[in-house]
C-alpha cells in the first residue's frame, strides 16, 4: 500500500513556466483563427484535433489537390516558446511534404496568425526531458540496516 502527496510546481506562477502551461481558451481561439483563414483561402477544412492524429487541421485544396496537415499552436502573449509532444514530431518527420505549423500570437488580445510554416522538423527543436520515473538499488536500503543489526532501530533500547 502506498500514498501520494501531489503537490503544484513550486514555481507555478513565474512568467515562464506560467506561459508554457495549456490554455483552453488561447488554444480555441488559436483553432478559430487558423479554421477561418484555411476556409478563406477556399479550401476544405476538418478539425481532428480531438483524434490524436499528431496535427489539429486537416486541409484540402480541392483545385491543386494540395494535402495540408495542421498543428496549431497558440500563444496568449506576441511571442513565446512553443512545445510539438512526441507524436507530433513524429508526424511532422515523417510527413514533411504536406505538414505545416501554424502559430496565432497574441490569443489573449487581438490574435494574429504567423506565416504559415511548411515541413518545421526542418528547425533545431530542443527535447524537453521530464522525469517519469526515479530509481535506487534494493541493495542501497538494506545495507545501511545491515551495518546497524547490532544497535537498537531508532536510538531504543535493544
Amino acid at each position: 500500500i502506498a500514498s501520494v502527496l501531489i503537490l503544484p510546481h513550486p514555481e507555478r506562477e513565474d512568467p515562464d513556466v506560467r506561459r508554457m502551461r495549456p490554455s483552453l481558451e488561447t488554444e480555441d481561439t488559436a483553432m478559430r483563427v487558423v479554421m477561418e483563414y484555411e476556409q478563406s483561402q477556399g479550401r476544405q477544412v476538418y478539425d481532428v484535433h480531438e483524434k490524436n492524429l499528431g496535427y489539429d487541421i486537416t486541409s484540402l485544396d480541392l483545385n491543386s489537390g494540395e494535402l495540408r496537415l495542421i498543428e496549431v499552436k497558440g500563444l496568449a502573449a506576441e511571442t513565446g516558446t512553443i512545445l510539438l509532444t512526441p507524436n507530433e514530431r513524429r508526424v511532422a518527420e515523417d510527413r514533411r511534404d504536406c505538414y505545416w505549423l501554424y502559430i496565432v500570437t497574441n490569443c489573449a488580445d487581438n490574435p494574429i496568425l504567423q506565416e504559415p510554416i511548411k515541413d518545421p522538423a526542418r528547425f533545431p527543436w530542443h527535447e524537453v526531458t521530464k522525469v517519469a520515473h526515479y530509481y535506487l538499488s534494493v541493495d542501497a536500503m538494506t545495507r545501511p540496516m545491515q551495518v546497524r543489526e547490532g544497535e537498537a532501530p531508532y536510538g531504543g533500547n535493544g
